[in-house]
């Protein structure tokens, strides 16, 4: 998997510097503010996938870890995907043991609960995929609900107990439909700052290519390849629509890591400052 990662940033880069004049010009096109929006939409996505992700472990698991031990596994998580995509998952089972050792889910609980998520997701962009004509996607993907809505209550299909509870899977509807339009947006967004076809139809076919080529062990390369597939080898707007969406999910992806991290500190200061008070008020009491 690591190898094959290695070879899609190489070939990314190869890429790049052949085509760098081309490319320089069309990144230089990209308003900075758009940059910060790509972000922003792409860390709004990362906190409904984090609840959509505590919903799920929830239904398996009964009392999930903490809220704040959710989001901060999964923010280390989100760091090793971005670079590998299947590091995800084992960095956030070493996370989860490390932040919540008492509550620590099975990881089999850990492994399954992105199942529905993916599969609404997988659901939202058959829906969109009606706009290009594929007429066959949407009742392919219902069909698929309908038999994991059946399916649901079985023990070898556990991953999927949320689906038989009504409340938190209306919740996680609402999640997912959140993930899907900021990641709707952000394609539809870039496609129109590199001057690419930004239609209904051309934002459905790139969004479920990024879907598909986010799967393989890419990395970073993933989002620039599956623009430059869909555009047919575009040249240097897709390269530079395929590079903004990358930079900007790591940015995202750092950002929402830090904030966790020094939000998951200041409890510890505070518990630190009232031990500490403790101990001085215990010892002048005893002096008096």
């Amino acid at each position: 998997m690591r190898t094959l990662t290695v070879v899609g940033v190489g070939a990314l880069l190869v890429v790049c510097a052949v085509r760098r004049h081309d490319l320089a010009a069309a990144i230089g096109g990209v308003p900075p503010q758009a940059l910060v929006m790509l972000a922003a939409l792409h860390l709004a996505s990362l906190v409904a996938r984090s609840e959509a992700w505590r919903l799920s472990l929830a239904a398996l698991a009964g009392t999930p870890p903490s809220r704040a031990a959710i989001h901060a596994a999964n923010a280390g998580a989100f760091v090793a995907g971005a670079l590998e995509a299947h590091a995800a998952l084992p960095a956030r089972v070493a996370l989860l043991r490390r932040l919540a050792p008492q509550q620590l889910p099975h990881p089999t609980h850990v492994a399954v609960a992105d199942v529905p998520i993916l599969l609404l997701e997988a659901a939202g962009a058959a829906a969109l995929l009606a706009a290009t004509g594929a007429w066959w996607a949407p009742p392919g993907a219902l069909a698929a609900l309908l038999a994991a809505r059946l399916a649901a209550g079985r023990r070898a299909t556990r991953g999927l107990a949320i689906l038989a509870d009504v409340r938190r899977r209306a919740a996680l509807a609402v999640l997912v439909g959140c993930i899907v339009g900021c990641g709707l947006a952000r394609v539809w967004l870039v496609l129109a700052l590199a001057h690419l076809d930004a239609s209904p139809a051309a934002a459905a076919a790139a969004f479920a290519a990024l879907g598909v080529f986010g799967l393989l062990p890419l990395g970073p390369s993933a989002p620039p390849a599956a623009l430059l597939v869909v555009g047919g080898g575009a040249g240097a707007g897709a390269l530079a629509a395929g590079l903004a969406l990358s930079a900007t999910s790591i940015a995202a992806v750092l950002v929402y890591g830090v904030v966790l991290a020094v939000a998951s500190r200041r409890p510890r200061r505070l518990a630190t400052l009232r031990s500490a008070n403790c101990i001085i008020e215990g010892r002048e009491s005893r002096r008096r």
